[in-house]
């Protein structure tokens, strides 16, 4: 996921599948506006709610399913297998 926020550009998460470079970067373009990429595995508050903020508009589709607290095992195992698509959210009621 790619937030630009004025002269930062952030990919936060860590993306499935194959490398994906960032389209349409072009070098002069961020050297002239001194723009920065970054990246982070992981994001702080502001940052999850950014990205919330996305969803919500349609910007970002997200793949996911809501498994119940029992079926821990059974998501490690798919991940262990390379299975496992999209994210899985634990519903711990």
């Amino acid at each position: 996921m790619l937030f630009i926020t004025g002269l930062l550009i952030v990919a936060l998460g860590i993306p499935e599948g194959d490398a994906v470079p960032i389209g349409g970067a072009k070098a002069g373009s961020l050297l002239q506006q001194e723009k920065k990429i970054v990246g982070s595995a992981v994001g702080n508050r502001r940052e999850a709610i950014e990205a919330l903020e996305l969803v919500k508009r349609g910007v970002v589709k997200v793949e996911y399913r809501v498994e119940p607290m029992e079926k821990l095992s059974d998501i490690f195992k798919e991940m262990e297998e390379g299975k496992l698509q999209g994210r899985v959210v634990l519903d711990l009621s």
